[in-house]
């Protein structure tokens, strides 16, 4: 594969996460008690940092509650304390999701190739993701 069709293939994978980021706080903000403390929109970063690389996946974290906010409101760009006791803020979600990105990309890029592997890598995006 060379080096054009590879940058094709990671631009349309991210653009299908960046899409995902989109639709899937839409399927959990239908139940109440869940969509107030669940936002989904880590996995299709997590999934674009494992198949496109940090780079990509910094750049679908960073962009993607700025465009959330700017179509459907939310996640509050502000900070704002939710019924449940959660504060949400769609700054710092920024920041998480994009450092969510970076961690998967550079992690998964520097251990084998190997199903254990893809784990840790996760693991190791999530916990730094939430320290950020």
């Amino acid at each position: 594969m060379n080096a054009t069709s590879n940058g094709l293939k990671n631009l349309t994978v991210s653009a299908v996460c960046l899409a995902l980021c989109m639709v899937l706080p839409l399927l959990t903000g239908q139940i109440p008690q869940i969509g107030s403390v669940l936002s989904p929109m880590h996995i299709p970063v997590l999934l674009c940092g494992l198949l496109c690389g940090p780079y990509y996946a910094a750049a679908i974290g960073l962009i993607a509650p700025l465009f959330r906010f700017a179509i459907f409101s939310a996640p509050p760009f502000f900070p704002v304390l939710m019924p449940s006791g959660v504060v949400v803020c769609g700054a710092a979600m920024c920041l998480e999701l994009a450092a969510y990105g970076i961690t998967a990309g550079v992690i998964f890029k520097l251990l084998p190739k190997k199903p254990v592997f893809i784990y840790i890598s996760l693991i190791t995006a999530m916990l730094l993701g939430r320290i950020v």
